[in-house]
């Protein structure tokens, strides 16, 4: 009986360890994500670990339906990957890409785990707010001390900046629902547009917009909302006109789709820049889907079929020279077919659909997540890295269990 009682004991005590190591990695995943290597990677990695250990005694009830069919879709997008491997052959590039592609099977024990850890959102967004301080940093440092023309941190402006743009996002909706000490979140907020700003992202641009729009749409009153609106487009306007980097981005990329329709209006060759690379590689996917309609060329084989295409003069030849169609949309549909498509939107949206249907029995928790899935799938229209590289889908999918998980607790706390 002692004996029966003392391992109790140790059991439990393991347990509350757990929990505390992982809220820890939640609170530091997002400070150093940009700034060192492998840091998202790494710490999605060490959670997973940790979550195995939770498998031998598993906490909590049974999983909700709405859980089940989360985690359902999510390993449907990863088997996609396999047969679409399988099918176009399976070698050394696929393997390697498993590696990341994993990720997408590690995220079930995690959920499993972090589905009874009650305190994880608000680790997770305490990190947040220590991220805005980092980014907002390593943005300065970036472009004003080693004179780069844009923030980049360890990886690129694309990672850099849709972050900080989410971390923005976050801490405004923390600003509205959380009263306490409220004067530091407006400073912070601050230099994550600061840093979203000086990436010159503009897929992070516009990502940012959405997700400032949702936060005002789904909770400020109307009257509340036309006052809303009004400040951010005069903050945009400013922006605008009084940041040097955010100008010549938001020109570039209008001179460059008006230069690239008016040439294909009157039959020209339009002049190679990243904006008309984009439309042609969408292009060309739209005739290369036609191939592999049903389960997709296989992921990593876009350029190797690209210059084929480019070989026999159907397409320029500067689409073949990326490893994807930088559009996380067309790469779904391309690499994985219409099955894969379906799998990915499934994936994405059914969280999202959850996240608003459910915002009036708890509003903070469905912003949170909304604004999550919203900004992702929005950076995700000029951009593919948001669900193929190992950083991103780390970030997608440990928000995504932390943010379910928390709604989905507190909407069923509501219930009784």
């Amino acid at each position: 009986m002692v004996v029966a009682v003392a391992a109790v004991s140790i059991i439990q005590r393991v347990a509350q360890w757990r929990e505390r190591m992982v809220c820890a990695l939640l609170f530091l995943f997002p400070i150093f994500g940009v700034s060192l290597d492998h840091w998202f990677s790494g710490i999605y990695v060490l959670i997973f670990l940790i979550s195995l250990t939770a498998l031998y005694r598993p906490q909590g009830g049974p999983l909700l339906s709405e859980e089940r069919l989360l985690l359902y879709f999510i390993a449907a997008y990863f088997l996609t990957f396999i047969l679409s491997s399988l099918l176009n052959g399976w070698d050394e590039l696929q393997t390697r890409y498993l590696g990341v592609e994993i990720r997408y099977l590690a995220i079930i024990p995690i959920y499993l785990m972090l589905r009874n850890y009650r305190q994880s959102g608000r680790w997770l967004l305490w990190g947040c707010m220590a991220a805005a301080m980092v980014v907002a940093a390593q943005a300065y440092i970036d472009v004003y001390v080693t004179n780069l023309s844009r923030a980049t941190g360890a990886y690129s402006p694309n990672l850099i900046g849709p972050f900080a743009a989410m971390i923005a996002a976050l801490i405004l909706i923390q600003w509205q629902f959380v009263h306490n000490k409220r004067w530091l979140l407006l400073p912070l907020f601050v230099g994550a547009l600061f840093a979203v700003a000086l990436s010159g992202s503009r897929g992070a641009y516009l990502g940012l917009v959405v997700m400032l729009l949702l936060v005002v749409v789904m909770s400020l009153a109307s009257w509340q909302r036309y006052a809303a609106v009004t400040v951010i487009i005069i903050g945009l306007v400013a922006a605008y006109f009084t940041v040097g980097v955010v100008k010549e981005r938001i020109d570039i990329a209008v001179n460059e789709v008006s230069a690239y329709f008016v040439n294909e209006r009157e039959g020209k060759v339009s002049r190679i820049t990243s904006t008309s690379t984009r439309l042609e590689m969408w292009r060309f996917s739209g005739i290369a889907f036609w191939d592999a309609p049903v389960f997709g060329m296989g992921r990593g084989n876009y350029a190797e079929v690209a210059q084929g295409y480019a070989s026999a003069g159907r397409i320029r030849a500067d689409v073949a020279d990326s490893a994807h169609p930088h559009n996380a949309y067309v790469e779904a549909l391309l690499s994985r077919g219409a099955v894969g498509l379906v799998a990915f939107l499934l994936m994405t949206l059914y969280p999202l659909y959850y996240f608003m249907s459910t915002r009036q029995r708890a509003t903070y928790t469905a912003l949170l997540g909304t604004v999550h899935i919203a900004g992702l799938m929005v950076f995700s229209l000029t951009d593919a890295s948001t669900f193929i590289k190992g950083n991103f889908i780390s970030v997608f999918l440990l928000y995504l269990a932390v943010l379910f998980s928390w709604h989905v607790r507190s909407v069923r706390d509501k219930a009784r």
